[in-house]
């Protein structure tokens, strides 16, 4: 199940649909108060405040970043592009009403520095920006629709069941510019329905991938209730392994995640379920987080990172400074991660390596006994291969600062589960695909509580917690105590 060629978490239909919203809210509020102001100025009166047209227009445009935080707090980012236009409406209302509120406020205990030149400037920037930003949204949709009908941009779904509510679903998802594309159903063995939809039936949910080799797949709907929950849980497993959308039509199972939401297909109401709440809009902050952190530490850390280089070169001239290691990343990935080398180079093992494993160097050393405890923790204290330089940067944590290149590239977050191999992966059982809902990160909840002390099972637990429970806080607030931890020496990572 680990590791399917067609996972993918990232969906670029919605990062480019969210792309198109910022920026067109962004002119859409922008031009509602420029358009206010040119309604107020048309009347022929004075205005109250004298504010130059260029500085009205600075102003406006820098407030362009209140607007798309004050949208994205009223969900107008949650991308669906079924969703209901009433509900839409709805949420556009609010938002631009309680961000004129919110200026308005700002303006009142601003008076020698107001924003507007006349109070009435925006209500009428009100009255203008509710039907300019739903007018935007409908274009927005337009150009969507006219992709799919393009046949760009489609998702891909694979149907479980074949009954009359599957046949119900496969004429939603095969309508023109639906934005969906019916690649394949899963039936039982004894129906002898062929196509469904203009799509072939498989006998099971395996044999429908493998008749699409290299296509992605992105959603699973599960349009049978006659499924056994032990079924039922299985297929779910398998489509959030492989970083797809899993969807079921609600019946008697309990299969809510922490990032369960109710949408629609047809009329019908669908569950979507997720293992983690980490798309869309908290993506694109997360990705934010990254990318800003790992640059201001790098700048923070290079003198050490230097320094640590040259102190590798003195202690073992022949050696490399770094060590790659294969680690199972987004989606089943490999990714190479990089660490400053903390083993004598002797031991450090490899496919190309005189040690294939570590349990081969341990014993080649004559240290027999630590291959259980190995086995068990994947790590020993005192491990033998390691210098005495390498303990240094082990204890201080200063080895993983080559990763913070890592998650600048995006093969790593600055926080998530832990970077582990495949080996590691398959003892996670079911748990299996709440580790791949997520990049590992350089850092995570485990390290935080308990670090060196904590048992390989406390990882896991704390692993998927952070999977289920994410939020830009709780990475900022991780982050935050690994730094003080590493400055405390309370235990390496």
């Amino acid at each position: 199940m680990h590791g399917i060629p067609w996972a993918r978490f990232t969906r670029r239909r919605e990062m480019l649909h969210i792309a198109m919203l910022v920026v067109l809210d962004s002119i859409a509020m922008t031009s509602a108060f420029e358009l206010g102001r040119l309604v107020r100025d048309s009347e022929g009166r004075p205005f109250a405040h004298v504010i130059s047209d260029a500085h009205f227009t600075a102003m406006m445009a820098a407030l362009s970043p209140l607007w798309v935080v004050i949208f994205a707090i009223c969900g107008l980012y949650h991308v669906q592009v079924h969703g209901g236009r009433v509900r839409e409406v709805g949420r556009v209302i609010a938002a631009v009403v309680g961000g004129v509120m919110l200026l308005i406020s700002v303006d009142y205990y601003s008076f020698k520095n107001a924003f507007f030149p006349s109070h009435s400037v925006p209500l009428f920037a009100l009255l203008i920006g509710v039907p300019l930003v739903i007018l935007e949204r409908q274009v927005v949709r337009g150009v969507m629709r006219t992709m799919f009908g393009t046949g760009r941009g489609l998702h891909n779904v694979i149907l479980i069941g074949t009954g009359p509510l599957a046949v119900r679903i496969a004429r939603e998802l095969t309508k023109p510019k639906s934005g969906y594309r019916l690649i394949a159903a899963v039936g039982r063995s004894h129906e002898r329905l062929r196509m469904i939809g203009g799509a072939p039936v498989f006998s099971t949910l395996e044999s429908a991938v493998a008749a699409f080799p290299g296509w992605r797949i992105d959603e699973i709907v599960q349009a049978e209730v006659n499924v056994s929950p032990a079924e039922a849980t299985r297929l779910m497993d398998y489509a959030n392994a492989a970083g797809v959308s899993y969807r079921f039509v609600p019946d008697k199972y309990d299969m809510y995640a922490a990032a369960s939401r109710m949408t629609t297909l047809d009329g019908l109401p669908v569950m979507e379920v997720r293992l983690t709440s980490l798309e869309g809009w908290g993506a694109v902050g997360k990705r934010m987080f990254d990318v800003l952190g790992s640059i201001l530490l790098i700048l923070v850390f290079s003198p050490l990172l230097v320094g640590i280089a040259i102190a590798q070169k003195v202690a073992e001239p022949g050696a490399p400074i770094f060590y790659f290691q294969q680690r199972i990343g987004y989606g089943g990935r490999q990714i190479e991660v990089v660490k400053f080398r903390s083993m004598i180079w002797k031991y450090c093992t490899g496919p190309d390596r005189e040690f294939k494993t570590p349990e081969d160097a341990f014993i080649a050393m004559g240290r027999a006994e630590l291959v259980p405890e190995f086995q068990m923790n994947q790590k020993v204290p005192d491990d033998p291969r390691v210098s005495k330089l390498g303990a240094f940067l082990r204890r201080t944590s200063l080895d993983e600062l080559p990763q913070l290149f890592n998650a600048l590239s995006g093969h790593l977050s600055l926080v998530g589960p832990r970077p582990i191999t495949q080996q590691e992966l398959d003892r996670y059982g079911t748990q299996a695909s709440s580790f791949l809902a997520l990049k590992p990160g350089i850092t995570g909840l485990w390290q935080v509580y308990g670090r060196s002390s904590t048992t390989y099972e406390e990882r896991v637990k704390l692993d998927v917690y952070y999977v289920e429970n994410w939020s830009l806080s709780m990475d900022v607030s991780i982050l935050a105590r690994t730094l003080v931890s590493v400055a405390a020496r309370k235990g390496a990572i």
